[in-house]
């Protein structure tokens, strides 16, 4: 979550943890197999979810 955090809003950043957007979402990797899910909320960065890639899916298929 550091990593997401000191990362965001600086693209030159965002290659070496994977920084996407998914709207309304962002996810980036968290280790090999791990990924997390955030959204900005204001000033601060919401985390959703730390999960698999499929874990990843299925949440963003029911948020949608």
């Amino acid at each position: 979550m550091k990593a997401a955090a000191l990362a965001y809003g600086h693209p030159h950043l965002h290659a070496g943890i994977g920084l996407r957007r998914i709207v309304p979402f962002m996810e980036c990797r968290c280790g090999r197999d791990l990924r997390l899910v955030f959204q900005r909320e204001g000033e601060a960065l919401v985390f959703h979810l730390c999960g698999t890639h499929d874990e990843i899916r299925v949440f963003l298929k029911n948020e949608r």
